[in-house]
């Protein structure tokens, strides 16, 4: 909420506040790219601590319930996201937990390939190509990251909400306030890194940003997805096949009464009867806390409005169920530094590459433009915040337009995130170096070495 001239305020007394540990990382949120920045940082031998308010990990990718990891190869099948992405897809493959194209039909365009995939997923073509994306178990996830967390030595803390930003007078961060069941305490740390998706830790931290966004753009909605289970999808495909007039009438008077009128199949193993349900809701704002709380009551609302007709109304459905509504509400963009440098549009019709690249992400989804541009490259300093030192981003608060922003937030795009700024991150604490002065070299190693397909440096 904003202070407006008639704003009632009070005063908070001062008062002490323990300090629970010292670290050489501390990472607030534990979403895709907190995560990926906690193990990172482990990896590379960082005292790390990583803080969360939610029981699990893994943010949207789990709690959120956005379980695709889309967009991984670029248009001639050339995998360009691997990492600590390609980890999830592994570890989550031990326990039947993925689904995905084979690897031989990447960037296929045979006809009848491109429309089985399509068939079975939505985010499996673009452009008329098979591209990889995976769908996956959020359940199984959650336990990945667990494990991966436990192997890599980091210092965990669910259930705690990281608040505000310690910082001195020389605008230098040296760590943060944490609020749990166990009360208020201090993490002091020689690099902050902000994986809250929403850059919650920017306003305290004295760090500028941006928060425009086009409200006819991807990133300018909020979700709360749900799953149905009981479905009878065979049943369903029949219904769809043998009448289709029947099949857009009921979509149409889905959106008519509230409902949401598309579905996509989980594809996993054992789950042959489940359909995950991805609504949009418009909002003036992803961090105003009464917009969040009235969508929540709203997909709520409008969840029971789509189950109930299609129980009554669509062959298949007769004995589904409501299995769970996401834990965490969906948000896609809010905060958005302003970095060293700030990536924008023309840096993807200039296929531009940089010295200082820690990532490449594929260019699916804007049609003939990315036919002409197939991947954009990410500079390390996008995710440091200018005039304020110790601290990274490394989630989708990375510094962009709101184009860029809205094609390149997704779940894989944050883990790249977290991975450099993890790896950044443990370099500086080993060199006693400034994030913003990391050497890249090194840096550029560390990141080869662990995965991360990288453009030679010329």
């Amino acid at each position: 909420m904003q202070k407006g001239p008639s704003t009632k305020t009070i005063m908070e007394p001062e008062r002490e506040v323990t300090v629970f540990r010292e670290a050489d990382v501390v990472v607030v949120g534990a979403g895709p790219g907190g995560h990926a920045a906690a193990i990172a940082a482990a990896r590379n031998g960082a005292d790390t601590i990583l803080v969360e308010r939610y029981g699990h990990l893994g943010g949207m990718a789990t709690g959120g319930l956005v379980t695709i990891l889309p967009n991984m190869c670029d248009i001639y099948g050339v995998q360009q996201i691997v990492g600590q992405t390609q980890e999830w897809i592994d570890r989550m493959e031990n326990r039947d937990g993925v689904d995905y194209p084979k690897r031989e039909d990447w960037a296929s365009t045979n006809r009848a390939i491109v429309k089985y995939y399509k068939n079975r997923s939505f985010f499996y073509v673009r452009q008329e190509r098979v591209v990889y994306s995976v769908l996956f178990d959020a359940e199984i996830l959650k336990c990945a990251l667990n494990d991966m967390a436990e192997e890599a030595g980091v210092k965990t803390l669910l259930h705690s909400w990281g608040t505000e930003a310690i910082v001195d007078g020389d605008n230098e961060v040296q760590g943060v306030i944490f609020e749990s069941k166990s009360g208020r305490q201090a993490i002091l740390a020689k690099v902050i890194i902000d994986g809250t998706g929403d850059g919650d830790l920017l306003p305290s931290a004295g760090a500028t940003f941006d928060m425009d966004i086009d409200p006819t753009l991807r990133i300018a909605n909020l979700s709360l997805c749900y799953w149905i289970g009981g479905v009878d999808l065979k049943k369903v495909e029949e219904f769809r096949q043998t009448q289709p007039e029947k099949d857009e009438e009921q979509m149409q008077e889905l959106i008519k009464i509230g409902g949401h009128p598309n579905f996509f199949k989980s594809n996993l193993k054992n789950q042959e009867s489940v359909v995950w349900i991805h609504p949009r809701y418009t909002n003036s704002s992803q961090i105003d806390v009464e917009e969040l709380t009235r969508v929540e009551f709203e997909g709520r609302k409008r969840m029971l409005i789509t189950y109930d007709y299609r129980k009554k109304n669509t062959p298949g459905f007769e004995n589904a169920f409501i299995t769970l509504t996401s834990p965490q509400l969906g948000t896609r963009s809010s905060r958005r530094i302003h970095g060293e440098y700030m990536v924008t549009e023309k840096d993807i019709v200039a296929d531009r590459v940089f010295d200082d690249t820690i990532a490449i992400f594929p260019d699916l989804d804007r049609g003939e433009e990315s036919a002409r541009h197939p991947n954009i490259h990410i500079p390390y300093r996008s995710l440091i915040p200018r005039s304020v030192e110790n601290l990274l981003v490394a989630c989708r608060a990375f510094s962009s337009d709101q184009l860029v922003q809205n094609f390149f937030n997704l779940i894989p795009h944050c883990i790249a995130f977290g991975e450099a700024a993890g790896t950044a991150a443990a370099l500086c604490v080993k060199d006693g170096s400034r994030v913003r002065d990391v050497d890249q070299g090194a840096l550029r190693e560390r990141l080869i070495k662990q995965g991360v397909p990288l453009p030679e440096v010329k």
